[in-house]
């Protein structure tokens, strides 16, 4: 397992996964599963995309 931070990549609109400076996963497409760090522990979900825009599905977040 790698991690990384999810960040966007405005030139694709698409959401990425930086591991470093200098390595990036390629670009997330509807349906890519991960596990997410989040409230202490690791949380699979996957992503996806509708007309409001990027969400983890079973995630509550503001904003991805």
């Amino acid at each position: 397992m790698r991690e990384g931070i999810l960040i966007p990549d405005m030139q694709t609109g698409r959401v990425d996964i930086r591991f470093n400076s200098d390595d990036c996963y390629g670009g997330l497409h509807c349906g890519t599963t991960m596990d997410i760090w989040l409230n202490e522990q690791w949380v699979p979900t996957r992503i996806e995309m509708d007309s409001r825009g990027w969400f983890l599905v079973g995630v509550q977040i503001e904003t991805l």
